[in-house]
């Protein structure tokens, strides 16, 4: 189903993004480090930047877990309702087609009933 494959594709946006998220720590990792090692940071400021920059992360994974969760209901939603109408569309135009086959015409507007005419009586 439709449906399903965009939520799976939804899902590996987001762990792509963790992905990422995990591997920018691994770079600011081997940035500090080259720091450290050319002693423009003491071992221990970079073992700081490095913990202050993985708890960024970390704060920020509970805001992108909510919106990717607000994104997927969101869609799911859409969809539901979106199958609904045309579930319905579906309907009618299997009724119209059953009527043709059939050789009566396709349902119209209901017509206004003919006004009855005074008929005189004779006396």
């Amino acid at each position: 189903m439709a449906n399903n494959n965009i939520q799976e594709t939804l899902k590996k946006y987001f762990y792509s993004g963790v992905g990422l998220a995990a591997s920018t720590a691994e770079v600011v990792n081997k940035s500090v480090n080259e720091l450290v090692r050319k002693g423009k940071v003491s071992e221990e400021d970079g073992k700081k930047l490095v913990a202050e920059a993985i708890k960024k992360a970390e704060a920020q994974r509970p805001v992108i877990e909510a919106k990717y969760n607000e994104a997927v209901h969101k869609f799911v939603k859409m969809s539901a309702a979106e199958v609904g109408k045309l579930q319905k569309k579906v309907e009618q135009l299997e009724k119209q087609l059953t009527l043709k086959k059939h050789g009566a015409a396709a349902p119209k507007a209901a017509a206004k009933p003919a006004a009855k005419k005074a008929v005189a009586k004779k006396k």
